[in-house]
């Protein structure tokens, strides 16, 4: 038979954010009738006539009750069904084997008692339970022992791969600080006004060195004519090669040639083999 929530269920819920609502009414006998028209819905499905505030707040809290209600009857309709089909199902482990594996195992039981006399099958069962054990415990070590080489390995594998990581790393920074040492730019001159890279510096300065030109006569010299005229110069390393390109044509040009000698190892032997007698 159906349960019904108003006749059946002996208690109902009176919910904390109702308080608000009690404290809104106008008087205490507002309040006391509201709480009377709840009780005889709840117990009864009766809807007494209110006016104002108290009818507006019983409509809010009826729904609230009427829907709690409800759910009630569902789960006693759900026990109910449950109760029909037998009760709660037997207990199942994880393979799914119900409890007739309990049974068996009591069926086994009866008949090892039913076995004749003679039959001891007690030696037996420990030897091979302990061989089993052996080799299950032997097992386990070998796994254990495969276990930490593959660790071992993977710790060396992880150190290689650290250490290579690092080395490129490395290199990288080194590359990297090459290329920033040569793009820095540094003031020459007497004024500080001829601006060189490192690199273009050490080229300007090995082919002076090359042709015995001093690249500081140069740069003092570009120095002082900006300053002079006050201006600021771009590209200074342009100037300077310039500079140095014509100066070594020139020095070139104004090398005297080596004269032709004259070979007079001829007159020595002369000198040494001629015979003075004919002279006289």
């Amino acid at each position: 038979m159906a349960k019904n929530f108003h006749t059946d269920n002996k208690a109902f819920m009176l919910y904390k954010d109702w308080e608000d609502i009690f404290q809104a009414l106008d008087s205490s006998e507002e309040i006391g009738e509201l709480v009377m028209a709840l009780f005889a819905y709840a117990k009864r499905g009766e809807s007494p006539k209110l006016s104002g505030g108290a009818k507006i707040a019983f409509l809010m809290m009826r729904a609230a009750i009427e829907r709690d209600g409800i759910a009630w009857e569902e789960m006693c309709a759900q026990r109910s069904e449950c109760g029909k089909k037998g009760g709660r199902p037997k207990k199942s482990d994880e393979s799914g084997n119900t409890d007739e594996k309990a049974e068996q195992t009591a069926a086994s039981a009866d008949n090892a008692e039913e076995k004749p006399q003679g039959i001891n099958d007690t030696a037996e069962k420990p030897k091979a339970f302990s061989q089993t054990k052996r080799f299950s415990e032997k097992a386990k070590k070998a796994d254990k022992d495969i276990d930490k080489d593959k660790d071992k390995d993977t710790d060396i594998d992880i150190d290689k791969d650290t250490d290579i990581d690092i080395d490129k790393a490395i290199d990288k920074d080194r590359e990297k600080d090459a290329v920033a040492e040569k793009s820095v730019v540094m003031s020459f001159g007497t004024h500080k006004n001829v601006m060189l890279t490192s690199e273009q510096y050490n080229e300007l300065e090995s082919r002076c060195r090359s042709v015995g030109l001093s690249l500081e006569s140069y740069i003092s010299k570009l120095s002082q004519w900006l300053f002079s005229k006050g201006k600021h110069c771009t590209d200074p390393y342009r100037i300077i090669s310039g500079w140095l390109d014509d100066d070594s044509k020139r020095k070139a040009a104004a090398k005297p040639k080596n004269k032709q000698g004259c070979d007079l190892s001829w007159y020595d032997d002369f000198a040494m083999n001629v015979d003075l007698s004919k002279f006289l």
